[in-house]
């Protein structure tokens, strides 16, 4: 199962998620809610393997409240869903630039981001 996680995650990230989160436009400053280019593109592997890591981590934590509890084609579209579309909003909404909750775009109360919408 756990593998089937990173497996699940690593393809939708690479086909749609990445793009979802990290393809918006870098010099425009309109906030957008996904990302819009790059999709099935890595430019930075690097930066690619860090978010994908993150994005499988938010598949696995919840996949212990499914254990035994579904079908494995089900938790598989769980999976690719997870981490091909809900990470990727959230993603881009705070650390993508064009995000309209990143600190670009909004004035935080401590200048953490994150940690003051948490």
């Amino acid at each position: 199962k756990n593998l089937l996680d990173a497996c699940g995650a690593a393809v939708a990230f690479y086909l749609v998620g990445y793009a979802l989160s990290f393809g918006g436009k870098s010099g425009d400053t309109d906030t957008t809610f996904i990302g819009t280019r790059s999709f099935a593109r890595i430019d930075d592997p690097s930066f690619w393997f860090f978010q994908y890591a993150f994005s499988a981590t938010s598949v696995t934590i919840v996949a212990g409240t499914l254990a035994e509890r579904c079908q494995m084609a089900a938790y598989l579209c769980y999976s690719v869903f997870l981490a091909g579309f809900v990470y990727p909003v959230v993603a881009h909404s705070i650390w993508s630039g064009n995000g309209f909750l990143s600190i670009d775009n909004v004035d935080p109360f401590l200048k953490s981001g994150v940690i003051d919408f948490a």
